[in-house]
């Protein structure tokens, strides 16, 4: 019988050959791998995280299923839980005249609390 949750909780997470934290589910799986490098040198050339920037992104990743288990302010219909996120065209250069037209409008991306598990 398939278990409910593709990744199931609790998610763990552990550092590995002080390079990168890896975020695991309770089967073992590798759900993220979260790099880092302590020497600036190398840090800045590569643009890699510092070890603490990299351990507060792995432990927030691990955090999820707790916050989407979490229980709504809104009320539920009959549909399930959606989010919609409008996701910004951060990339887009301002331009004015003609060429403005050709600027896209914000994109908007459906997240269901089901497809993350």
């Amino acid at each position: 019988m398939p278990s409910a949750c593709r990744f199931p909780p609790p998610w763990l997470i552990e550092e590995h050959n002080n390079a990168c934290f890896i975020v695991r589910d309770s089967t073992g799986q590798a759900l993220a791998y979260v790099y880092f490098e302590d020497e600036p040198g190398r840090r800045s050339a590569a643009k890699l995280l510092t070890k603490d920037e990299a351990r507060r992104m792995a432990a927030n990743f691990a955090k999820l299923p707790e916050l989407l288990r979490r229980p709504s302010v809104i009320q539920p219909s009959k549909s399930p839980a959606q989010f919609l996120v409008a996701k910004p065209l951060t990339s887009a250069p301002h331009w004015t005249g003609r060429a403005a037209r050709h600027v896209r409008s914000p994109r908007k991306i459906l997240i269901t609390p089901s497809a993350l598990y």
